[in-house]
């Protein structure tokens, strides 16, 4: 039976260090000789399969779960579960959580307690209440290099709460942070036809 924390939440914004940290506590417990697995969602399709990997290089196998009740698939053999990036697991990850806790295992889990309009993040809210304990970790902003960066800023037009990518944000502390509606997003999503060959700058006189 564990003494220590039976639930921990890692949140922040991107370039926040999350996934990192993780990692490092996922190590930490194998050193332990505890039984570990880390789960990370399908629709997360920055790492490599079967991986889940950080910005600053750190990596280790992961699980990739289409749905967050495949979590109870691979957890049997497991006493500390990992979970990356659970605001993309939706509402049913808050009944794996408590389904798991009752099984007497050990969660750490991670992801954005924000989305790009700076409002709560699907079922995050209600992890970050049921955890024993919780880290939100601050990156540095990328308008005026603060190290309080706590949001993440949308760079490219869309409405859709859930656009994967690293290239269509960057981390805002909250003075620098523009939420959607209150300025013109100055980036489009990129678009094939937007491509010129070479050829053709050549022709025109484009080194």
């Amino acid at each position: 039976m564990f003494s220590g924390y039976r639930f921990e939440m890692i949140v922040g914004c991107m370039s926040a260090g999350k996934s990192s940290e993780l990692i490092r506590r996922i190590e930490r417990a194998r050193l332990a000789y505890l039984p570990t697995i880390i789960v990370r969602p399908a629709m997360d399709t920055r790492s490599k399969p079967n991986h889940v990997e950080s910005r600053n290089g750190m990596a280790s196998q992961a699980i990739t779960a289409e749905s967050a009740k495949d979590i109870l698939k691979y957890s049997s053999h497991a006493v500390v579960i990992g979970i990356d990036e659970c605001q993309f697991f939706g509402e049913d990850i808050i009944e794996v959580v408590q389904a798991l806790l009752r099984q007497k295992k050990k969660i750490i889990a991670s992801g954005l307690d924000l989305d790009y309009r700076g409002v709560p993040f699907g079922p995050v809210p209600a992890l970050l209440a049921m955890a024993d304990r919780v880290d939100k970790l601050l990156a540095v902003c990328r308008k005026c290099g603060s190290d309080f960066a706590c949001r993440t800023q949308r760079l490219v037009q869309s409405s859709e709460q859930i656009l994967v990518g690293d290239a269509q944000y960057e981390a805002r502390c909250i003075h620098c942070f523009e939420a959607p509606g209150e300025y013109q997003l100055r980036l489009e999503l990129p678009r094939e036809e937007q491509f010129v060959p070479q050829i053709v700058l050549n022709k025109i006189g484009v080194a």
